[in-house]
């Protein structure tokens, strides 16, 4: 007797085939759309990670900022409308407070300050505010000036210049161009770049104002955060963060110490952030810009900073299918928002609002 072998028919087998590739082609691409997600996922946690970090290290510098040196000299930057801005502010690094009993320290300017382009300064003494060197600039193992240079590191801080007897000529401020200082004798020399390696520049001090008291220039050690055009962070020339879009400060001097924002344009009651063209430069787009020049740092209140940051690269489906790009670039305070197409960018903003605590309660 012949045995019938159990088989599957073409039919059936065809069938199958169909039904496979159904659930494979349904498989891949559910593999492909939690992939994408998960890629974009990963970069906005990395972002909003980056963001956390940059600002808690910020913040910690914007409090101490000012400390023990002249109030004039405790800010300054370039407030940009069509890049982002800079920030200048004091190293409270290099001074020992021990036995100090001066809280206007500072390096004497004996010669050579102009305040734009570029300066070469000649400093009195030895380069310290306090008389207790904090930087080794020569990697002998023993610390020598205030001053952060230490061009095998790429490391070059900056200064931020203030008339000590005149805080209403503002402040003026730049980045210490690497391999320029010169210590020896009684002085030391070094050149200031006031452009910041391009065309942001900083403001020159105001004018000696008729019945002043007698100027006494004093550069105070300083430390530089900006944006350059690669979407880095840096601090003192460093690498920072990658991927930062935008750094945007705004500032509230009181001048009448009230203890209130002042001009307001929005009707009362007024709830943070805080706008005015008379006491918040920086804040309103198309109005009042902060100069260093033009303020009076001793009444410095306020420091609000807002940094925008993106993911590294675009969703994986905007790349596809441009149609689908909804994102664009993101204006804080001042800032005239490029002129582009939407993208494919996650971004993220974070801003925070700090009080200098060594400012007016002297």
């Amino acid at each position: 007797m012949t045995k019938r072998r159990a088989a599957f028919s073409l039919p059936e087998v065809m069938v199958s085939l169909a039904i496979l590739a159904i659930v494979s082609v349904f498989l891949m691409d559910m593999l492909s759309r939690q992939t994408k997600t998960y890629q974009v996922v990963d970069q906005v946690a990395e972002a909003q990670t980056n963001l956390r970090v940059i600002t808690d290290l910020l913040e910690r510098e914007i409090r101490v900022t000012g400390f023990m040196v002249p109030e004039g000299a405790a800010i300054c930057g370039v407030d940009n409308t069509d890049g982002p801005d800079i920030l200048v502010v004091t190293d409270a690094a290099v001074i020992n407070p021990t036995s100090q009993i001066q809280n206007d320290l500072g390096i004497d300017i004996t010669a050579g300050y102009d305040g734009s382009n570029l300066d070469t300064l000649t400093l009195a003494g030895d380069g310290t505010v306090d008389g207790n060197p904090f930087y080794d600039i020569d990697g002998d193992g023993v610390a020598d000036v205030d001053l952060m240079q230490v061009p095998g590191l790429g490391q070059v801080g900056g200064i931020i210049v203030s008339d000590r007897n005149n805080p209403d000529r503002g402040s003026s401020c730049g980045q210490i161009i690497g391999g320029s200082l010169v210590v020896g004798g009684s002085t030391i020399q070094i050149q200031v770049d006031y452009d910041f390696g391009g065309t942001r520049s900083s403001e020159p001090l105001a004018a000696l104002a008729a019945g002043s008291n007698p100027q006494d220039l004093v550069a105070i050690p300083a430390t530089v955060y900006m944006v350059n055009g690669a979407n880095q962070l840096t601090r003192n020339s460093v690498l920072l963060a990658e991927d930062v879009e935008d750094m945007q400060v705004a500032l509230h001097f009181d001048l009448d110490d009230n203890g209130v924002v002042d001009g307001d344009p929005r009707p009362a009651p007024q709830f943070p952030p805080f706008i005015s063209n008379a006491e918040y430069p920086g804040s309103i787009p198309g109005g009042v810009q902060y100069t260093s020049g033009s303020w009076d740092h001793s009444t410095l209140r306020e420091i609000r900073l807002s940094i925008v940051i993106r993911t590294r690269s675009q969703d994986i489906e905007t790349i596809e299918n441009p149609a689908l790009a909804t994102n664009t670039f993101i204006a804080m305070e001042n800032r005239n928002a490029p002129a582009g197409p939407a993208d494919g960018f996650r971004r993220r903003v974070l801003t925070m609002t700090a009080q200098p605590r060594n400012l007016g309660r002297r």
